[in-house]
């Protein structure tokens, strides 16, 4: 039996790539990056690195759709873009990537994966990251996700992990939702 809608988290993902690198990446990581990005899993933004300002623009449009409280970031190396998106009036709270940040948000991923109380469309790209993940446990419980053990990418899944973390601590706490009156409103 699936679980009530209401206690459903529902993950709308977003990944890119390098529009320059896209071919060599599938011919070097054997990963259908193409076929995603001909499926509209995965954007291209030009030239060989990834281009934070087409993400900035992409998020602010975003928040044209969906009431963004917060957006969590790793600490390292985000300065220029945490700093335009403040700029742009986002609430950006760091994230770091060490067992007291990670674990709690971690176990109750894979509690809420185990209760099947995520939707994710069966995006793809996501269920690759998550499938590469691997979990590591320090002495005293706490658990993370390992980037180093991992197989392959996991920023997917570390995302995941982070956007779970802030709705815990700033969601909804009532436990109520505006579905829950007026149903799903279909565009």
């Amino acid at each position: 039996m699936a679980p009530p809608l209401q206690n459903i988290h529902c993950i709308l993902p977003y990944f890119w790539i390098p529009e320059d690198t896209l071919e060599f990446r599938v011919r070097r990581d054997h990963v259908p990056y193409d076929i995603w990005e001909c499926q509209g899993y995965l954007e291209t933004t030009e030239g060989n690195v990834v281009h934070y300002g087409y993400i900035e623009k992409f998020i602010e449009q975003l928040a044209e759709r969906f009431n963004i409280r917060e957006i969590a970031f790793d600490r390292w190396g985000a300065v220029q873009m945490v700093q335009n998106l403040e700029g742009m009036g986002f609430t950006v709270v760091p994230f770091g990537q060490i067992f007291k940040d990670m674990s709690l948000p971690t176990k109750e991923l894979m509690k809420l994966t185990l209760e099947q109380r995520l939707a994710h469309g069966g995006h793809p790209v996501l269920r690759w990251m998550m499938d590469n993940i691997y979990i590591r446990a320090d002495q005293a419980g706490n658990v993370k996700a390992d980037k180093e053990k991992s197989t392959e990418k996991i920023d997917g899944a570390v995302a995941t992990i982070m956007g779970l973390d802030r709705a815990i601590r700033c969601g909804n706490n009532t436990g109520a939702s505006v579905y829950d009156d007026r149903g799903i409103l279909f565009i």
